[in-house]
């Protein structure tokens, strides 16, 4: 009879778990440039929403500039017909928070009636 060699167990053994363990490398790989992708997809998503916002936010920059502009203020007046004038520094009042309420009486001389 042939000389028969007795099957190498440990060796098939061993080339099972090598090819296991590659393949469990080659589907955490694939699943982490998967993630990858999609996370790089949303981030272009993200950044794309962003340079919209900043765009939005610079034409209503410019829009609240445009309106609060003392030109466009005064050309609004004049179409509203509202009848303002502007006033110098000597015919505003600044009141301190601190004082009385009647502390305007003694600038004008005029004494306000007690409250009851």
């Amino acid at each position: 009879m042939r000389h028969l060699e007795p099957f190498p167990l440990t060796t098939l053994g061993g080339w099972l778990l090598a090819l296991l363990f590659l393949a469990g490398v080659g589907i955490c790989f694939l699943s982490v440039k998967n993630r990858v992708a999609r996370l790089s997809l949303e981030v272009a998503r993200a950044e794309k929403d962003l340079n919209q916002w900043k765009k939005r936010n610079m034409r209503v920059a410019v829009g609240i500039a445009r309106a609060s502009s003392a030109a466009e203020l005064e050309r609004r007046i004049a179409a509203w017909h509202l009848g303002l004038i502007k006033t110098s520094e000597l015919e505003v009042v600044r009141m301190e928070e601190n004082k009385r309420p009647d502390a305007l009486a003694e600038t004008t001389g005029k004494a306000s009636p007690p409250l009851p």
